[in-house]
């Protein structure tokens, strides 16, 4: 197996395990611990911020990198009115507006999984890997599962929505590696503080819809995954 080929595998697991929590959300299959597994990513998600992504790529005014990417997704948030997993944004938040579910839900979530797509091209470029492609594949399922409850309810057949959004993944991977894998050192240092940021403001942005539905423990699973992550850096040879 080339080298080259391990992202674009990546992005197809992502997508794979993605469409398998739509299917599993369109026949109404319970997904017991969906929250839990939900915080853990999001605990990853922090770690490969603050731990992998900024740290690596840290030069002298690195900060306003990280708030771009931080200023990314509130623009996504503000303007696109609902970005993926954060508003009270499901059928057991009880807010159902068809033409935000309909075309503006599944539009930022496509934004969400090509810009997921992009950082993986991102981290294979540099050299991250692991702990971001872990990042990115452990949220992929209760994703999935929160797209499809509310299209559900809009669509005869949401399934090939969903299918498309997440398509977003693998497009963004390859688009990625086509157009950055030329770039300077100091372009691509930016580019991973960038991610770091956006990271973060996902982080800040969707973690709140856990507390929504699984007040007990909530932090208790962010922070195991935020452990993961120390630890795989820690021992990453």
């Amino acid at each position: 197996m080339s080298n080259i080929e391990i992202p674009i595998i990546v992005a197809v697991l992502s997508f794979i395990i993605m469409c398998l929590g739509e299917i599993l959300a369109y026949y109404s299959v319970s997904l017991k611990y969906k929250y839990e597994i939900e915080a853990i990513s999001f605990g990853f998600i922090l770690g490969v911020a603050t731990l992998v992504l900024i740290p690596k790529a840290v030069f002298k005014g690195f900060e306003i990198f990280v708030v771009l990417g931080m200023g990314l997704v509130y623009i996504i948030e503000k303007y696109l009115s609902y970005c993926p997993l954060s508003k009270k944004y499901c059928l057991e938040c009880n807010e159902i507006e068809e033409f935000k579910i309909k075309f503006l839900y599944p539009t930022s979530f496509f934004i969400h999984t090509f810009i997921d797509g992009v950082i993986i091209s991102i981290s294979y470029i540099s050299n991250i890997g692991l702990p971001l492609y872990f990042a990115i594949l452990m949220h992929k399922l209760p994703a999935g599962f929160v797209l499809m409850t509310p299209l559900k309810a809009v669509y005869k057949n949401p399934l090939i929505t969903g299918v498309i959004v997440s398509l977003g993944t693998v497009i963004g991977t390859i688009v990625g590696l086509i157009l950055l894998n030329n770039l300077s050192q100091i372009s691509l240092k930016s580019l991973l503080v960038v991610s770091g940021g956006v990271f973060l403001g996902t982080f800040l942005t969707i973690s709140p819809h856990i507390y929504e539905h699984k007040k007990e423990k909530s932090f208790l699973y962010i922070l195991l995954g935020y452990i993961f992550v120390t630890l795989i850096t820690l021992f990453k040879v």
